[in-house]
């Protein structure tokens, strides 16, 4: 673990094991923590959307397709889970800076921070709304020996989205009011 209880190392959540994963967000620390979590669930039911697509390929023609989009946002949400925990990590050290290196600074400082703490779990909110469609999609017309997955999956994507919108209102919220009112 480095600084702020984000994960050393170049995409380290991605390299963790499952315990490792769970023991990082559960330690005392400020990141990772929500988002990364809501980013984690959106690759788990990324990966349960590629499964099941690859068990429908007799009964859907799309589903090939399906198993690339899914592979590939679940690689763009476990990236995420990253950015989001160096994103807060930043706004905690934005709100650390010593308030006489002169408020505007500061206050650009904090609210760049702020801007990618929000950003990128709207990000995670986005991915988590796509995989929630092909996850649908596969529930309706895929393998129906895989309809618990494909349920698993949109279950998953819906609670991860809704997770990380709240966390991007929330951080919204934190905002400087003049940085808040352009947003």
């Amino acid at each position: 673990m480095s600084v702020a209880g984000v994960p050393a190392g170049g995409g380290p959540f991605a390299e963790l094991t499952v315990t490792q994963l769970l023991d990082s967000l559960a330690a005392r620390t400020s990141a990772p923590a929500g988002g990364s979590a809501a980013a984690v669930s959106v690759a788990l039911a990324a990966a349960l959307c590629g499964m099941a697509a690859r068990f429908s390929e007799a009964s859907l023609g799309s589903a090939a397709e399906i198993a690339r989009a899914a592979d590939r946002l679940r690689e763009r949400a476990l990236q995420l889970a990253d950015e989001d925990a160096s994103a807060y990590a930043a706004v905690l050290a934005a709100r650390r800076l010593p308030t006489d290196i002169g408020g505007d600074e500061r206050d650009a400082t904090l609210s760049e921070a702020m801007a990618r703490a929000i950003a990128v779990p709207l990000e995670i909110a986005e991915i988590g709304g796509e995989i929630g469609l092909l996850a649908t999609r596969l529930a309706s017309e895929g393998n129906p020996n895989l309809l618990g997955d494909a349920l698993t999956a949109m279950l998953l994507a819906e609670a991860a989205a809704s997770a990380a919108t709240t966390i991007a209102e929330i951080n919204l919220g934190d905002q400087p009011s003049e940085l808040a009112a352009e947003a």
